[in-house]
């Protein structure tokens, strides 16, 4: 459930100085690798690959740059998770996301956007800064802005596909039967 290559589709929105989510759990194992593909058009694009290892308290994202120092995902509800993560350049910022889980190891990245909530919620709940459109500072605006977009029919977004340290596919998958 990531952010690679995807940190400009998918984050940036809303924004916190500091995480908002706390007490994560390593839901994606201890370590492992996320495969992303953009989706645009009635296909998938820009395939993007990334390995992941938890830190105690984080996900550490490793190798090639993705935007994303680190991250971390919490269940929301019910099939969605909320991805919390640092944004690698300055001002270094906490980003937000919604991974909705499609089938096991598989999800599907789309962003949590200001512009989904109304005009009421936007003006309650979003603070505007030099350095952000809406900066939030607590759990309770966070899910407004996360019902908001989760509520959306989705457009775009991208998919994402874990998997896990040690849990390669076979070299030779079964064919099909006639």
């Amino acid at each position: 459930m990531l952010l690679l290559g995807l940190a400009p589709a998918l984050f940036g929105c809303i924004s916190s100085t500091s995480p908002i989510l706390g007490d994560a759990k390593p839901v994606l194992g201890e370590r492992g690798v996320i495969h992303t593909f953009t989706l645009s058009d009635g296909a998938a694009h820009e395939p993007g690959m990334a390995a992941f290892q938890w830190s105690g308290s984080r996900y550490l994202v490793t190798g090639k740059s993705i935007g994303f120092s680190d991250f971390t995902a919490h269940a929301y509800e019910g099939r969605d998770w909320i991805l919390q993560g640092t944004s690698q350049r300055p001002p270094r910022k906490i980003e937000y996301g919604l991974a909705r889980k499609l089938a096991d190891g598989v999800y599907l990245l789309l962003p949590i956007n200001e512009e989904d909530a109304d005009t009421t919620a936007r003006g309650n709940f979003c603070a505007k800064t030099q350095d952000a459109s809406c900066r939030i500072a607590t759990p309770e605006q966070l899910f407004v802005f996360a019902r908001a977009s989760a509520d959306k029919p989705p457009e775009g977004g991208a998919l994402a596909v874990v998997v896990p340290a040690g849990k390669n596919p076979p070299k030779n998958p079964p064919k099909n039967p006639p």
